[in-house]
């Protein structure tokens, strides 16, 4: 499965309400998800009440211990309530919240639209371009692809990342500076890129060609995003 970076900038009261409450985070990556306009006929969901519970129970038995607790947290069940009439209610419950995280808010009248980019499969191979490192290093060099304030559930990679108004203007400025990319340029190295395990691998195949031009996406949007005062949000999927 790819790993791809994608970055979302969004105005500042629109990250504070995901501070607030992080379930929104998922619908900003997913806003068109197939769950955004759930709904359910009264048969459907007649089906779900009696159906679901054994469903779920039968799950519940194949799962480690420490999953089937943090399961049955998620739909407010105990171990004694699996066979209560009321699990099916819980889990329609926990359907709709679902739901309701992946609907997007409302934008605010004069708020800057969210716009987004992906990296693709460039991410680590930019990040160690901009650091020379394959992890997440200090400065905004280092934390321009992989740093950032993490916020809400793991999506897959981790939880998103998240950089305020003031730090985005910060990377955008550093991304900005003269002559860096003639020095990630030089930094290339496809040996000690492999030998840091960096993705996808394949480091010599390639030249530097698609790492720059990733990179010059990435400084054209926090450019952008800085110019209208916006925050970031950013997730590896």
């Amino acid at each position: 499965m790819s790993m791809m970076a994608r970055f979302v900038a969004l105005a500042p009261a629109r990250l504070e309400a995901m501070k607030k409450s992080p379930d929104l985070v998922e619908a900003l990556f997913v806003p068109d998800g197939p769950l955004a306009g759930f709904q359910l006929t009264p048969a459907m969901q007649a089906r779900v009440r009696s159906q679901a519970p054994g469903m779920l129970r039968s799950a519940l038995e194949r799962m480690p211990p420490d999953l089937r607790a943090q399961i049955m947290r998620s739909f407010g069940i105990g171990e004694g309530e699996l066979d209560s009439p009321n699990v099916g209610d819980a889990i329609m419950n926990r359907m709709a919240e679902r739901a309701a995280a992946l609907r997007p808010p409302a934008q605010k009248k004069g708020e800057p639209a969210a716009k987004g980019i992906s990296l693709d499969k460039a991410w680590h191979g930019l990040h160690y371009l901009l650091c020379g490192a394959g992890d997440p290093a200090p400065g905004p060099l280092g934390q321009a692809v992989l740093g950032g304030a993490e916020i809400g559930e793991d999506l897959g990679y981790g939880p998103a990342r998240f950089f305020t108004a003031a730090a985005t203007a910060d990377l955008a400025r550093a991304l900005q500076a003269p002559g860096l990319e003639a020095a990630m340029h030089a930094r290339f190295d496809p040996d000690a890129m492999e030998s840091l395990g960096l993705y996808p691998g394949g480091w010599h195949a390639n030249g530097d060609g698609w790492l720059i031009d990733a990179f010059r996406t990435l400084r054209d949007f926090y450019a952008a995003a800085s110019a209208a005062g916006q925050a970031v949000v950013t997730v590896l999927e």
